[in-house]
């Protein structure tokens, strides 16, 4: 906080009221209304799920631009009197559409008595708050018999859970936090309900299994009157804070339990009493591993992927999070993030120019499914009218942070610079993050679209894209192909990690009668350095067909995906050998460009040297966007929401058929992020730079690297089923050393390192 101006400029909230009001020009294209019940209006579809989750949204956002004070009649298109009318409708089709209600919902059900019903009424409850003054006791009266009917079901019908892998059902982070501050909330409000005290203790329970890790079990501490073990039912989080949920490492949904929690702390902040001390647990922990994960802009390094749309929902819910943190830890570094993710909203919105926040990249998905688009538009929504709500609490708490130096409930200030070198590991997950001065690097096996890599400027938020990056594409026949984990290996090290695994391409929805539905056609095997130089990464493919006949329809080594949307101004400029090529948007037809070098540079940011295996790169513009929802027989062939070149080398579009064994990629890279134009080239151009060495065997690999840091490195990879001995040159150098134990390795009197590398494994060394 030194030197900071903890000033008036701070506390102004301006700019999440200006969004909401531009926004309802937007929002007024998905408002439906009912001639039989005139007192009812309804956001988005109307179905029962996220149908109403999506108008209990909305009316969030309406509610809270009624009851500013600022609100300005001219910007926003309608009067004050017209959005509060309209968010009282909201609010009422919410209430009324409820099993304790009058009405039903658009697919003729009643809601309520779910897992979820009571998501959506936690994000709109500061703004049934805001909006108390205009409720009628008839919407009192039917507020209390809903939020005391979830209540009850919660109790008498809903078993608390929990469980690390997401495959056996149990993983319920999330849920269990909205639960526990729902039960928490009821009893809160109605303090008279006959079930009050119940209400609270199981809300503690929820709450307890919420963040939760294995070392709970055995934790005696007191929380709300008992001992966190007494309540404990399991752990949703391993003792990394890695969260399996969905089936990968899903930072996102990380991100949403810090969220549902933040609602429930300024609930109590506002009303000036203290929350449950089961809201806190582990909240500290998950922020810290949070924030390795977020750059500097505040977008999401979502080390481990997304199957949804990208930058919605999870990343919207990152605003109650940075508040919360702000006001729990003093945390200064989420006025930047949320300075760049506001920024970002308000590009994308302009670049829709019909006041919704996502039609520019979401216009296909408009198009295919209103209820999905109308959820989405409602997170943001609903997100921003959290931050009118709460941002001048969360201000407050941090300049009394700095002033007392010290913490509320959270824990000790956390700052941790972008700058600061950072390293996480999870073992499960096959997860790996390295953040330096001039790299962010990472490698996650089980991930949303398996595996991926990425290499990149610690602030290049733009540059970021999982889909499989850097995993290499091998297309069958089916309608798509994509990867199956088998296994992973490797060991974080100081500045770096090394990882190797296998995948089996597994192609789906053949045409021909008789095949079966998805086919195993070729196992890849890669391996990934991050050298502790702090700029380089290097990566080794190697893919083989399976069938006695394998089909391929197309090869795309490396597979580098550089987003070229709305986040980086649709633009992007690629220098290779011989010359440049300036990209504006993402055009209308598929587009193959050949440099013909072997080497290129992203932006000036971002250096590829193809070492071995690919004799050119390649530019690959598939001409719409193809980057959102994870690929499944359903979405396979519709067009997506991000729009990504794919930098690739070798890439064939012919179709081949190989015999089993036979290598349908064998290619080895090197990356290095922060470099510009120069440096790339200079680097692509100097003896010994980086070079394939003679292995003398088929099924090894090695590529030597010269470091930034002055050291030469071999990274060797066994891509076969039996160990294999390397031998090195030593040149002058007398020993060398494993990056990952420091074991020495001393030259022998021939002048060679010799290496063992066990099958199907890799080392890497430096001298």
């Amino acid at each position: 906080m030194e030197g900071m101006d903890l000033g008036m400029p701070l506390k102004d909230d301006s700019k999440y009221l200006i969004l909401l009001e531009k926004w309802l020009k937007g929002a007024e294209l998905h408002l439906l209304r009912f001639p039989e019940r005139p007192d009812l209006v309804c956001y988005g579809t109307g179905e029962g799920g996220w149908g109403v989750q999506t108008n209990q949204k909305a009316f969030a956002a309406y509610a809270m631009l009624a009851a500013d004070p600022r609100f300005d009649g001219k910007r926003a298109g309608m009067s004050r009197e017209q959005v509060r009318e309209t968010a009282l409708g909201l609010l009422r089709f919410s209430l009324h559409t409820h099993i304790e209600g009058t009405f039903l919902c658009s697919d003729g059900k009643p809601w309520g008595h779910t897992w979820i019903s009571v998501l959506g009424m936690e994000r709109m409850m500061h703004a049934v708050d805001a909006l108390e003054e205009h409720l009628t006791d008839e919407d009192k009266d039917l507020l209390r018999r809903v939020m005391i009917s979830e209540s009850d079901w919660l109790l008498d019908h809903y078993p608390i859970v929990a469980g690390l892998y997401n495959k056996d059902g149990n993983n319920k982070p999330e849920s269990n936090l909205w639960n526990g501050v729902f039960l928490h909330r009821t009893a809160m409000m109605y303090p008279d309900a006959e079930r009050a005290a119940d209400y609270r203790e199981k809300g503690s329970a929820f709450l307890v299994n919420g963040i939760s890790v294995p070392a709970d079990a055995e934790d005696g501490t007191i929380v709300d009157g008992k001992p966190v073990s007494e309540r404990y039912v399991g752990a949703n989080f391993f003792p990394s804070f890695a969260l399996n949920h969905h089936g990968y490492l899903n930072v996102g949904y990380m991100v949403i339990c810090l969220s549902n929690a933040a609602m429930y702390h300024f609930a109590c902040r506002a009303r000036g009493v203290s929350a449950p001390e089961a809201l806190y647990r582990h909240i500290g922990e998950l922020w810290e591993l949070i924030k390795k994960c977020t750059f500097p802009d505040g977008r999401l390094l979502r080390i481990g992927g997304d199957t949804r749309v990208r930058y919605t929902y999870c990343q919207d819910y990152v605003i109650p999070m940075w508040h919360m943190m702000m006001d729990l830890q003093g945390d200064t570094d989420c006025l930047q993030f949320e300075e760049g993710w506001l920024k970002q909203i308000e590009a994308e919105m302009d670049a829709g120019g019909n006041g919704e926040f996502l039609s520019y990249r979401c216009g296909s998905l408009r198009r295919a499914s209103p209820l999905y688009f109308t959820r989405l538009e409602s997170d943001r929504a609903a997100a921003l009218s959290m931050g009118l709500a709460w941002r001048k609490m969360a201000v407050e708490g941090m300049e009394a942070a700095a002033s007392s130096e010290s913490t509320a409930a959270g824990g000790a200030v956390v700052s941790v610079s972008a700058e600061a070198p950072e390293t996480w590991h999870d073992p499960y997950h096959g997860a790996y993050l390295h953040r330096s001065e001039r790299r962010a690097a990472s490698w996650v096996w089980e991930s949303a679209e398996k595996p991926q890599g990425l290499i990149l400027p610690p602030d290049a938020s733009d540059l970021a894209e999982w889909k499989e990056n850097l995993a290499g594409s091998v297309s069958g026949l089916g309608r798509f192909t994509e990867q199956r984990l088998e296994t992973h290996g490797g060991a974080p090290f100081a500045g770096g990690f090394i990882t190797w695994g296998s995948t089996l391409f597994r192609t789906h929805g053949l045409l021909a009668e008789g095949q079966p539905a998805e086919q195993d056609i070729a196992r890849n095997r890669l391996v990934c350095a991050a050298l502790p130089d702090g700029v380089q990464m290097i990566v080794l493919q190697r893919a083989a067909a399976l069938l006695p006949r394998t089909f391929v329809a197309d090869v795309k080594g490396l597979h580098l995906l550089i987003p070229n949307d709305v986040f980086n101004g649709n633009h992007r400029t690629y220098y290779y050998e011989g010359g440049t090529y300036l990209f504006h948007g993402h055009g209308s037809a598929e587009e193959r460009v050949s440099t013909g070098s072997r080497w290129l540079n992203i932006d000036n940011r971002l250096g590829v040297h193809a070492v071995y295996g690919a004799d050119e790169l390649s530019i690959y513009r598939p001409g719409r966007r193809e980057i959102g929802l994870k690929t499944s027989l359903k979405s396979a062939g519709t067009e997506r929401t991000m729009y990504a070149d794919v930098i690739c080398g070798p890439f064939q579009t012919e179709l081949q058929a190989f015999a089993a064994g036979e290598a349908i990629l064998d290619a080895g890279f090197v990356l290095q992020s922060g470099q510009s134009k120069e440096e790339t080239e200079r680097f692509a151009s100097s003896a010994g730079s980086a070079l394939a060495l003679d292995t003398g065997a088929s099924d090894l690999r090695a590529v030597l690297v010269r470091g930034f840091d002055g050291k030469q490195y071999v990274l060797a990879a066994n891509f076969g089923e039996a160990d294999a001995i390397l031998r090195i040159p030593s040149g002058d150098s007398s020993e060398a050393s494993d990056a990952v134990d420091g074991q020495r390795i001393a030259a022998t009197n021939a002048g060679e390192f010799v290496l063992s590398v066990p099958a199907g494994a890799a080392r890497l060394i430096r001298w």
